[in-house]
């Protein structure tokens, strides 16, 4: 892959905004543990364009941004848009602040239960489903039965997530609008090999493992796996936070991981 040519595309609200020729710049912050924040900038956007950042109501405007270079891009951030503010001027700038769509989950109350037999893995599917809240991925260490049945009563969405998570020893967590379980030992997903060749600018140790920073790469996320290529020897890593920058003049990936 070529790391060149970037490109960004934010789709606001139906609006289609796309770099070049507009500038666009935004920095994601992602984590295991908390959702992802997102504070993005658009250089002399339209009326249009500023009007489409209002609240409806008591609905938050929906923002999708995606980003990459012309051979490779993905989506970075699903979310909505919690605050914005317009300085006019020569180049007058749009600042927003995007959350995680923390509105689906945060505060959601789960009333479900199961009276038979039941997999953790159903009970997961069927809660997020009944919220409207799409699973991306669901690896689990250990496929836990409920041989009694299960019960969720005035519970939150997040409690049931992470009791689920305890009793199958996975990691939840909740980026880009979707939910996710991620088996503790990286199960069988596939990793990202990171070297020269493909986007590491550097790595060195940390107390939690390492501390790497690469060219822009939307795919490492909260909990991805990569293995870190450092001369003959391969570590495999989980991702445990870390953050995207991206701009005309500047796009990178930091991250801290933890081994494998």
């Amino acid at each position: 892959m070529k790391f060149f040519k970037r490109t960004c595309e934010f789709n606001l609200a139906g609006r289609i905004l796309t770099y070049p020729p507009m500038t666009l710049e935004f920095e994601n912050s992602f984590s295991l543990y908390a959702p992802s924040q997102t504070k993005a900038k658009i250089i002399n956007p339209a009326p249009d364009t500023i009007t489409a950042c209002e609240k409806k109501k008591s609905n938050y405007p929906a923002i999708t941004i995606t980003a990459g270079y012309t051979e490779k891009s993905g989506t970075c951030v699903v979310g909505e848009i919690i605050k914005f503010t317009h300085t006019p001027g020569v180049d007058s700038t749009l600042d927003i602040e995007i959350g995680d769509r923390t509105s689906l989950w945060s505060y959601a109350r789960i009333n479900k239960s199961w009276s038979n037999s039941v997999s953790a893995r159903d009970v997961a599917s069927v809660i997020l489903s009944d919220v409207g809240v799409v699973a991306s991925d669901m690896i689990f260490e250990v496929e836990k039965i409920y041989d009694k049945g299960i019960s969720f009563s005035g519970t939150t969405l997040r409690s049931a997530m992470l009791r689920i998570a305890k009793d199958t020893k996975s990691t939840f967590s909740f980026k880009n609008g979707q939910a996710s379980f991620l088996s503790s030992s990286g199960g069988v997903i596939t990793a990202l090999v990171l070297n020269y060749t493909s986007g590491l600018v550097e790595a060195a140790k940390s107390e939690k493992g390492w501390k790497v920073k690469t060219l822009f790469l939307h795919e490492i996320q909260a909990g991805s796996i990569v293995v870190l290529e450092k001369g003959k020897e391969q570590i495999k890593l989980k991702v445990l936070s870390g953050k995207h920058q991206f701009s005309p003049t500047s796009a990178y990936t930091e991250f801290e991981a933890k081994v494998l």
